[in-house]
């Protein structure tokens, strides 16, 4: 369960690792395939290949995966540079302090079996609390608290530090990595690999290891402290006067920060846990308590979690942006996050022998719950205080929600941002949105008139499953947000309109748990100039006798006299695997257009763009292709409502590299398409110049899409509902003032247009809200989602941030 504890009509059961003593001197093997109505002992082949979980038991309780189908392959790596990959220029900067989590080489097939952890992480996790509380820069000690809080809620100052198996560390040097190195060992063999790396080195570096004590964080802080004043007194001579000078001052002033205290108790659970980390990394100090915390009720648990992002919130009020934030623009200031099982985890199984009934029952717990307070009888209780087998499957899943909760936690310590947890029932949407996706592609006027239900149905079950008062905190504070979950939040009903059509909203998935961890990882911001995003490529795949073949290239021809001079596109069709390859691999432009088909399962459970009448799985790709930042998916479900695993175009795409993808949840129309790509490429070229020199400050990517999303609605409300002959200026001047609404971001924009609506109609606005609701569950703009960091891109012609940021500052700040 999800929950510390589990309440049983025979009594209260704590489910700790201390349960588990009894199975560390056994061994067993479950084996199972994932799918319906298949037996837990049954070994026969099904149509789409083979699926083992292979669950064994070696004393904690460690728990491995065999995926004889594919599906896990590579997607177990956490994306480029993590696993198998380098370490290279963490931060070049010799102020920052690189931190580097030294994993073992994990295998694929040992990862964790129902979200995908490697085994590393469950050594290791000791170091992300650790890590959150240390200092990003030789200089965090000595900036005004207030000051360095409002840097981290704008991205500046976030802890260069990553996830980094043993042989990709071995492959690289120091100076590949950058001035000051900390290193995090889990185990013995790992810390002894990492010692001999260490010997090879030019400069020193620090490595902290939990064995054979556990290591506090006092001792840390001073031992990284002492360690970079050792490499500035050995090595100063290679910085700059003005640079060693701000070291000798960062060092001088570095002492552990005297906390301030509010009155919120440190739970300890995983539902506050990333809230309490945050605020301790912001210089607060909670009420310990003598024992953890146990809720009696979901209710306590509800209360416990908006209290403690109420915490941060207080906080991020208190400390307000600043003018730097022009810039360096406010990160998510809420994150919405729920772990999950893997897709096709959730199907119904059954026990194939007597021996498996208990472990079954504690699955069957998993799949069913859905929320942080779970009831047992005295059957399952007993199964998991004497069953070994059941006790390893518990044991697996603890280790996997506290590798997630310790990932967010950290992710979010990073930008002083509030965690609202969720409850399990979010990830039982997924029926209703495979028959919601099933009447999208539905082209009978039956299925139209049920649309609007069925898009209800899944509105209601999202709300259900938050409760009224997590929607209520959303509401009062408001986005941009960040969803960690696999459930389709953006379409969660926050007043009249989905989440992400009401704020900027962009997600990560929560499986599988390595990319997840890897995506988490902070990044350095990537700052474009408009004249960077004015070169696009279109990569068309469509075969020579479609007829979707023609329709953008035709509005690109046709948006031409409007893009003249101010956006360069190059436009490459491709008809195999390789020419796609190689036309990726050429790119050179900060923006990719991705034309073509795509499906949601290609037979093996796979997502894959159609190129050549083939599908081409970007999963499969990503090691041989090179790909732009931001990438644009116009075709038909490459992020798909109702995917049958995490393994679609979108996810593909941001574990080839990509910084943000536009997905599509739903198949697109091929016309509707083609009119999005041509307003999408107009806004390029028109709206960025306009408003950089409106807003005075920068522009994030984020932002950019979420405003094009919203005026598509707005533009298919207003042909909607406003008759034809309906007078043509006052409809110009209605599409006129939404845009500008909704580009100056005013929260009721929405509202205010039905209300324009029913003015000009002489309709009441209580007759159009129906009518507007089923225009809305077709609608093109909730078909789009924005994976990845969208809001980690910012636009800027070089005005804003030399405006705020002379030569003089940068140096000190060690900004460049």
């Amino acid at each position: 369960m999800e929950t510390d504890t589990a309440v049983g009509k025979g009594g209260r059961y704590e489910l700790n690792p201390h349960c588990f003593r009894a199975c560390t001197a056994n061994r067993y093997r479950l084996k199972t395939r994932f799918r319906h109505g298949a037996s837990l002992a049954t070994v026969r082949r099904v149509r789409r290949g083979r699926l083992c979980l292979r669950i064994t038991v070696r004393g904690s309780g460690a728990a491995s995966m065999t995926d004889n189908q594919g599906l896990t392959g590579g997607d177990m790596q956490a994306g480029p540079e993590l696993w198998r990959g380098t370490a290279r220029v963490l931060n070049p900067d010799p102020l920052r302090i690189n931190y580097l989590v030294v994993h073992d080489d994990d295998r694929l097939e040992d990862m964790s079996p129902l979200q995908g952890f490697g085994p590393s992480w469950t050594r290791t996790l000791w170091a992300l609390p650790l890590l959150a509380r240390l200092p990003a820069s030789l200089i965090d000690r000595i900036l005004p608290l207030d000051g360095l809080i409002a840097m981290r809620m704008g991205g500046m100052n976030a802890q260069a530090w990553k996830p980094l198996a043993i042989g990709a560390l071995e492959q690289v040097d120091l100076d590949d990595i950058g001035f000051l190195l900390v290193l995090f060992a889990g185990t013995e063999v790992v810390s002894d690999r990492v010692t001999q790396w260490q010997a090879r080195q030019p400069r020193a570096t620090l490595l902290i290891r939990a064995d054979p004590q556990p290591v506090d964080f006092e001792a840390a802080d001073t031992s990284v402290r002492d360690y970079c004043h050792s490499v500035i007194d050995a090595h100063g001579d290679r910085l700059s006067p003005q640079r060693r000078a701000s070291a000798e001052r960062g060092l001088a002033g570095w002492s552990s920060p005297e906390p301030i205290a509010i009155e919120l108790p440190e739970l300890g659970h995983n539902a506050t846990s990333p809230n309490e980390l945050v605020l301790q990394r912001a210089g607060r100090g909670l009420v310990a308590r003598e024992e953890g915390f146990i809720g009696q009720s979901e209710a306590d648990y509800d209360a416990a979690v908006i209290a403690s992002a109420e915490a941060v919130m207080a906080v991020r009020d208190a400390v307000r942006f600043r003018d730097f934030n022009r810039f360096y623009l406010p990160r998510p200031g809420l994150i919405l996050s729920e772990p999950a099982l893997y897709r096709f985890a959730y199907p119904r199984t059954r026990p194939g022998s007597r021996e498996d009934r208990a472990a079954h029952r504690v699955l069957r717990m998993f799949q069913q719950q859905r929320g942080l307070f779970t009831e047992i009888d005295e059957t399952q209780a007993d199964a998991l205080l004497n069953d070994p087998l059941a006790q390893g499957v518990v044991a697996a899943r603890r280790s996997e929600l506290a590798i997630f909760t310790g990932g967010v936690a950290l992710f979010a310590a990073q930008t002083c941002s509030a965690v609202l947890r969720l409850r399990p029932a979010v990830n039982h949407v997924f029926p209703l949105l495979s028959r919601y996706a099933a009447n999208i592609r539905a082209r009978n006027v039956e299925a139209r008139l049920k649309t609007p239900r069925l898009f209800d149905d899944i509105q209601r079950s999202l709300a259900s499953a938050l409760g009224p008062d997590r929607i209520a905190f959303i509401e009062r504070h408001g986005g941009p947000i960040k969803i960690i979950s696999d459930a389709p939040l953006e379409l969660l009903p926050v007043g009249d309109l989905p989440l992400a059509l009401r704020y900027d909203v962009s997600r990560v998935n929560a499986t599988p748990g390595n990319l997840m961890m890897g995506e988490l990882v902070p990044r350095v911001t990537l700052t474009l100039a408009p004249e960077a995003l004015s070169r696009v490529l279109v990569i068309s795949a469509f075969a020579d006798d479609d007829p979707l073949r023609n329709l953008v290239a035709t509005a690109i021809d046709s948006a031409m006299p409007m893009l003249e001079g101010r956006v360069a596109i190059r436009q490459v069709r491709v008809s195999s695997e390789e020419e796609l390859v190689a036309a990726l691999n050429a790119a050179d432009e900060s923006i990719l257009v991705f034309d073509g088909h795509g499906t949601v399962d290609d037979g093996d459970r796979m997502g894959g763009i159609i190129v050549g009448g083939r599908s081409v799985s970007i999963w499969n790709l990503r090691e041989r292709i090179r790909v732009p930042p931001i990438v644009i998916l116009s075709a038909c479900d490459t992020q798909g409502i109702d995917a049958p695993s995490h393994v679609t175009i979108g996810n593909g795409f941001i574990a080839a590299g990509a910084r943000t993808v536009l997905a599509t949840l739903l198949p697109i129309g091929g016309v509707e398409a083609a009119s999005f790509l041509s307003r999408f490429l107009y806004r390029l070229a028109a709206f960025l110049p306009a408003a950089l020199d409106a807003y005075e400050r920068a522009i994030s990517w984020g932002e950019f899409v979420s405003g094009l999303l919203r005026m598509v609605l707005a533009t298919e409300t207003i042909d909607a509902l406003l008759d034809p002959a309906a007078d043509a200026d006052a409809v110009r001047e209605l599409k006129t003032r939404t845009n500008y609404e909704i580009n100056m971001g005013r929260p009721d924009w929405y509202g205010a247009l039905l209300e324009r609506i029913a003015g000009l109609s002489g309709k009441g606005l209580a007759a159009l809200r129906p009518r507007a609701a089923r225009i809305l569950s077709r609608s093109e703009a909730i078909r789009y989602v924005q994976l990845g960091f969208p809001e980690e891109i910012v636009i800027d012609d070089g005005t804003v941030f030399g405006r705020l940021f002379p030569p003089d500052i940068r140096e000190q700040l060690g900004i460049s």
